[in-house]
């Protein structure tokens, strides 16, 4: 499996699922999908998330967006896998490097997501008339597609391999509006053990999840232990 097809697979355990009533930046949205953090809507300035796993930081993350709603700046630290990355906005797209590897984010001239390219593994989007993210490509072969509800809620995910369906998730919401990021996420697959996730969050008066538990427990018999994350996000506005 290539790690551009792995990434989106991992990148559904911690990234918001709700597009909700108010509306995301589309850009802000749609890397939460890629890079594993809660959205936030209204007019981001920066937003900085944290992830515990057991109680031990194995996740940081920063954006910096500017009064139009293009991300000048993403700062990764992926703690648990040992990598680091840079990207900053040369005027055009997200540039830097992933590693010790170049890595880029293709942007539209809206500044909302085009590609995706790892050290030369690229996947391409087609975004929604929301500019939410549809479909994903590698190498012209369509690899996923997620679909929403009519108010933009993303309702399943699927993944494939030669046409066929290789995964595919089912997102529910305990209060689309109120609370726009406790859902639960089944997951079932050809090809390994499918799970449950579980996500209740704790909100300011903007919705800001400032703190959520992510609770993941994976299939089998016996049950394995679940595991156990804290995210923390915080976020200033212009």
């Amino acid at each position: 499996m290539n790690k551009s097809y792995a990434l989106l697979l991992s990148a559904i355990f911690v990234s918001g699922m709700v597009h909700a009533e108010t509306r995301y930046i589309p850009i802000v949205y749609n890397l939460s999908t890629i890079f594993d953090f809660n959205p936030v809507n209204g007019p981001v300035k920066s937003l900085n998330t944290i992830v515990e796993n057991d109680g031990k930081v194995s996740y940081e993350i920063s954006l910096k967006l500017n009064e139009k709603g293009c991300v000048e700046s993403l700062s990764l630290n992926n703690i648990s896998n040992g990598y680091k990355t840079e990207l900053k906005n040369d005027g055009v797209n997200l540039v830097g490097k992933r590693g010790e590897n170049p890595y880029s984010i293709g942007l539209t001239k809206d500044c909302n997501l085009l590609s995706q390219n790892d050290n030369g593994d690229e996947n391409t989007y087609t975004l929604t008339d929301d500019g939410m993210i549809k479909d994903t490509y590698y190498l012209g072969q369509k690899i996923a597609e997620h679909f929403y509800d009519k108010d933009s809620n993303l309702i399943r995910s699927e993944f494939y391999a030669s046409g066929n369906i290789l995964s595919k998730n089912e997102i529910t919401y305990s209060d689309k509006n109120k609370k726009p990021l406790d859902y639960k996420i089944i997951n079932e697959s050809s090809y390994a053990q499918g799970y449950t996730a579980t996500t209740t969050c704790k909100y300011n008066a903007k919705l800001v999840p400032e703190l959520c538990d992510l609770t993941i427990q994976k299939a089998g018999d016996p049950q394995p232990k679940p595991t156990v994350m804290t995210v923390h996000t915080s976020v200033e506005f212009y």
